[in-house]
């Protein structure tokens, strides 16, 4: 009996233990399956994603989110909240300083042209804001040439000329001549029956330096047709000693003013007339590096020749032309004004020394555009200026067409921008106060906007082209303070990284 119930209980004992290991058994299976399945798992998520980055396309219908919008309050400031900004820009205005460079009075020193040194001149570039110059190389971009022309933009021309003394005046003689170029232009995009080509590229030139395009509103037609004009005629001309464009003063101020074009607009069309121009103007150059009448190569050179083809070989410079010599004619230019037409303090016209203001005015600029506005030179012409001439309208003087005071201002003009705040404001004071008071009224446009012109001061017998000339060799004078940023704003950094003598041009051509 005994043993039975023994038997009994080890029966039990077995069957459990084996209930046991089966229960072991199952849960060993189990668990080395779930090794796989998530390995599986985690490869089948890894191929899928991979499908979709590189197949882009998603495996699964993906609803588009929706944004309730009803949800978001936009709660506006009250005035209370309008004021507290107002006040805080105030105070940031206040705190950050405005470095002006001092005026010295005249009988304080006596300045001569070595009286500035390369440290004297470092230190005032120092107290220069340099922050909104731009660095120059040659550009085939619209965005590129966007930027180095933002100035003439509709802000950027108002702030421009808020900051270098131009005001609400002196814009509104600048509208009033746009307006009387726009309504006496011939329909060919030309202006004057005598000199076409010339007056046609000042007027182009006087447009474009207001920012306007072929794209522009009110006179985007204008510009059209001067630019086609322009162009037009370069590629026609073939040499014939006769025609206009045979001068040059004439392909001097057109090649200028396509160039300007080209930087500006990228028109194709334009570019192969801009080439040529400038091809005329270094094969037209001296070897001593000066221009004559018809590009002539003998011992006689014109500095007043030689001031158009600076202008142009700058402009294309900026506007990227593909002609490589155009640096070296500018080099050659410079050694030219430097060495050869420069003496005793003074710019010449045909003779070395011996030059009007306007030649003072001429050579000088010619200097700041190549990147030599401190040398000795410039530094002279600058002195002659201020010290011999001034923007005074006479209209009693007795004048000729060789010595126009239009002309001379228009060069001097620019050379004061380029020579320093103190200069230019004493300079800028006269100048646009002049010229705004005596613009004559022209007729009112069809929709009743006044418009102006010039005539040149005095009283002599005056050529058929005179009031396109000083209407926009005025209305040139008064755009300075957008047309392009002063050079005694170039910044060192940028000096350093152009190793060409262009290194201290200023960022916005145009080089008048």
């Amino acid at each position: 009996m005994v043993s039975e119930e023994y038997d009994a209980v080890m029966d039990e004992a077995v069957m459990d233990l084996e209930s046991i290991l089966a229960d072991y058994r199952r849960r060993q299976r189990i668990e080395a399956l779930i090794g796989p399945i998530i390995s599986a798992l985690f490869h089948v998520v890894v191929l899928v994603s991979a499908y979709m980055i590189f197949t882009g396309k998603v495996v699964k219908e993906v609803r588009p989110l929706e944004a309730n919008v009803e949800e978001l309050e936009v709660k506006e400031l009250d005035e209370k909240e309008f004021e507290e900004l107002e006040d805080i820009e105030e105070i940031v205005e206040e705190v950050v300083p405005t470095v002006e460079k001092p005026e010295i009075p005249a009988e304080v020193a006596e300045v001569t042209t070595d009286d500035i040194n390369e440290e004297m001149l470092a230190a005032a570039e120092n107290e220069m804001d340099f922050s909104d110059v731009l660095n120059i190389k040659e550009s085939s971009t619209p965005l590129k040439m966007a930027a180095l022309f933002g100035s003439r933009s509709g802000s950027g021309r108002a702030d421009a000329r808020r900051k270098h003394g131009g005001d609400r005046m002196t814009e509104t003689s600048v509208l009033r001549a746009l307006r009387w170029l726009k309504m006496t232009q011939n329909p060919d995009g030309s202006w004057s029956k005598t000199q076409p080509e010339t007056m046609a590229g000042l007027g182009l030139l006087t447009f474009l330096a207001h920012g306007e395009t072929p794209g522009s509103e009110e006179f985007g037609l204008t510009v059209q047709k001067a630019i086609k004009y322009l162009s037009d005629k370069v590629t026609a001309y073939r040499g014939d000693p006769k025609a206009n464009l045979h001068r040059a003063y004439v392909n001097g101020i057109v090649t200028y003013a396509l160039s300007e074009a080209y930087g500006v607009t990228k028109l194709p069309y334009v570019k192969p007339p801009m080439e040529k121009g400038l091809a005329r103007v270094v094969q037209g150059q001296q070897p001593a590096g000066g221009y004559d009448y018809h590009y002539a190569k003998g011992s006689r050179w014109d500095l007043s020749v030689v001031g158009w083809q600076v202008q142009a070989l700058k402009a294309g410079f900026v506007a990227g032309t593909e002609n490589e010599a155009v640096l070296k004619a500018l080099k050659k230019a410079q050694s030219f004004l430097q060495e050869v037409n420069f003496k005793n303090g003074r710019f010449g016209y045909g003779t070395p020394g011996v030059g009007s203001a306007g030649m003072q005015g001429a050579g000088t600029l010619c200097l700041q555009l190549i990147g030599e506005g401190h040398s000795k030179e410039a530094r002279a012409g600058v002195k002659w200026i201020k010290e011999n001439d001034e923007v005074k309208w006479d209209r009693r003087a007795k004048y000729s067409a060789h010595s126009n005071p239009v002309y001379n201002w228009y060069y001097e003009t620019q050379a004061m921008f380029h020579a320093g705040k103190s200069n230019w404001n004493r300079w800028n004071k006269q100048m646009k106060r002049q010229l705004a008071s005596n613009q004559r009224v022209g007729k009112k446009t069809a929709d009743g906007k006044a418009t102006g012109y010039w005539e040149a001061p005095g009283r002599w017998d005056k050529p058929e082209y005179d009031k396109w000339y000083n209407t926009t060799l005025c209305a040139l004078s008064l755009q300075v303070y957008y047309r392009y940023l002063p050079t005694y704003k170039m910044p060192k950094k940028t000096a350093k990284a152009e190793k060409t003598i262009l290194d201290e041009i200023d960022i916005d051509i145009e080089m008048e």
